[in-house]
């Protein structure tokens, strides 16, 4: 199963937003069962008051999110990632911030529900008329595929070293290597998510931050 989901929240600041000088999204969305996700997303940054004013205040809101499925799902096996993220200023002082969230996750079958988790297999019958030369080479698949299952799921295991993706936008006077070093990462790791040939202000990146860094 992979789903968009949009999700939209007005947050209220304690004094006029006259313009966002940063901002940035961070996942803490998680499965807690088959059929449910919660967690909260976090938005922070700085902003001015006016304008016209010189000086930058920092804000830092937890927006919390219930998502219950339709569908039953392999949690275990799922991801949730920001696909896409934009804010708006209204009434001079609320943000409205608009998330879009694609869940992708195996959806279990009907069968595999009936046996308690045990997935069905299905095993093929012998037929006379087969070669034997053919039959080998069945067997011989059967043995090799508990070994490629096995390690696909290494690889997986391997690759989640990532605590969130923080979606950032690109203010005046930044450049990549000064974001790089905010964020404890490397343009190789950057590329891999984002295309970054014509960043200018305004641009979003996503960026992976690794479980053991801390970001602030």
């Amino acid at each position: 199963m992979k789903k968009k989901i949009d999700i939209k929240k007005k947050i209220e600041f304690s004094s006029m937003i006259g313009e966002i000088c940063s901002i940035s999204l961070e996942n803490h969305l998680q499965f807690d069962s088959s059929h449910h996700i919660e967690g909260h997303f976090t938005v922070l940054g700085s902003y001015k008051s006016t304008t016209a004013s010189q000086v930058e205040e920092d804000f830092h809101y937890d927006i919390p999110v219930d998502i219950t499925l339709t569908e039953e799902v392999d949690f275990e096996a799922g991801t949730i990632d920001i696909t896409d993220f934009y804010y708006d200023i209204i009434e001079n002082n609320s943000l409205v911030c608009d998330i879009e969230v694609e869940i992708d996750a195996p959806e279990i079958l009907v069968e595999e529900r009936e046996c308690d988790g045990d997935p069905i297999i299905e095993k093929e019958l012998e037929i006379p008329s087969m070669s034997e030369e053919n039959v080998v080479e069945e067997e011989e698949e059967e043995r090799k595929q508990p070994e490629e299952e096995e390690s696909f799921f290494k690889i997986e295991e391997v690759e989640e070293t990532y605590g969130t993706f923080v979606v950032y936008v690109v203010r005046q006077n930044e450049t990549i290597n000064s974001i790089i070093e905010k964020y404890h990462t490397s343009i190789e790791e950057i590329e891999k998510y984002n295309d970054i040939k014509d960043l200018s202000i305004g641009t979003k990146l996503i960026i992976p931050v690794p479980n053991e860094k801390n970001t602030e």
